[in-house]
C-alpha cells in the first residue's frame, strides 16, 4: 500500500524524525495541512496530544476530525495573525512542524514568531529547507524580488542570506564554539532576510540543529505517482527530477 504523505514516499523524512522527535508531546502544531496525512500521522503517533493544523485554505472535508484536532486558517506571511493564533492556543507547543508555503521569507517569519510559544526542550521541524538553496526556484524567485529592492544600492544581483544559510551558520558556530559576534560583519544585511538581532535571538535560543538530506531515490514520483524511473539520468518518465541538489532537505531544531 502506497503512503500518501510526501514526507514518507518522496522526502523519506519519517525514519529520520523518529529518532529526534519527543517521546511525548502534549501540543503539536503543523503549518501546512495539505491533504491531512501528516495530521493523521501525528494523531496516531501521539495518542493523547492536542493537534493544531494551520493552512491558507479553510478546513477541508477530507482532513481528519476529532475532539483533539483544531484547524486555523491564515496566510503564513501574516506574522500578526499567526501570533494571534499562537496566543489563542494558550499552551506551549512541544512539537512544531513547518511545512507551509516553503517560501524562504515565510519560513523565517514562522520560525521567529514561534519562539515565544515553544515549550522548554521543544522540537521545531523546518521542512523543505532546500528552498533556500541557490539552485531552487523558490530561492531564485525570492532573490529576484529582493534584489529589485536593493539593486540601486549594489548595482548587481547576488546571493541572499536565507533560512538554510542562517541555520547552517548557527550550527557551525555552536559546533565549533565560535562566538556569534565574531562573524557579525561577514554577513551583508542589506542582502539578508535576517537582521543581526534576529540571528542573535535564534543563536541564543537554539540548542541543537540536526540536518537531513535524502540520499536515496523516492519510492514513487510526486508528479505522476508512478515509479517509472530512468535510473541513468535520475529522472521519472514524466520528467520530474528524482535526485536534485536542491530537494528533500529538512532541519530538526531543538530549543
Amino acid at each position: 500500500m502506497k503512503s500518501t504523505s510526501d514526507k514518507i514516499y518522496w522526502h523519506k523524512y519519517n525514519e529520520f524524525y523518529e529518532n529526534l522527535i519527543p517521546a511525548n508531546a502534549k501540543n503539536i502544531l503543523e503549518i501546512g495541512v495539505f491533504k491531512g496525512e501528516s495530521i493523521r500521522y501525528w494523531r496516531e503517533l501521539y495518542s493523547e496530544a492536542k493537534i493544531y493544523g494551520l493552512d491558507i485554505v479553510p478546513a477541508m472535508p477530507e482532513w481528519p476530525q476529532d475532539d483533539r484536532i483544531r484547524y486555523f486558517q491564515a496566510d503564513q506571511s501574516d506574522a500578526q495573525k499567526y501570533r494571534k493564533i499562537l496566543l489563542s492556543i494558550d499552551q506551549p507547543i512541544d512539537l512544531l512542524i513547518e511545512d507551509g508555503s516553503h517560501d524562504p521569507l515565510h519560513q523565517k517569519i514562522s520560525l521567529l514568531e514561534s519562539i515565544d510559544f515553544l515549550a522548554p526542550g521543544a522540537i521545531y521541524i523546518l521542512e523543505d529547507l532546500h528552498t533556500s538553496h541557490p539552485g531552487h526556484e523558490y530561492y531564485k524567485k525570492r532573490a529576484k524580488t529582493f534584489n529589485k529592492s536593493v539593486l540601486k544600492f549594489f548595482g548587481r544581483n547576488g546571493n541572499i542570506f536565507m533560512p538554510l544559510q542562517c541555520l547552517l551558520l548557527i550550527d557551525h558556530l555552536k559546533t565549533n564554539q565560535i562566538a556569534l559576534e565574531t562573524v557579525r560583519n561577514r554577513i551583508n544585511y542589506a542582502k539578508s532576510l535576517f537582521t543581526f538581532d534576529e540571528i542573535e535571538v535564534l543563536f541564543k535560543k537554539i540548542k541543537k540543529i540536526t540536518f537531513y538530506r535524502r540520499s536515496v531515490l523516492p519510492d514513487y514520483c510526486y508528479s505522476c505517482e508512478t515509479n517509472n524511473f530512468d535510473f541513468t539520468n535520475l529522472k521519472c518518465a514524466c520528467g520530474a527530477d528524482l535526485y536534485a541538489e536542491a530537494d528533500s532537505m529538512t532541519a530538526v531544531i531543538k530549543f
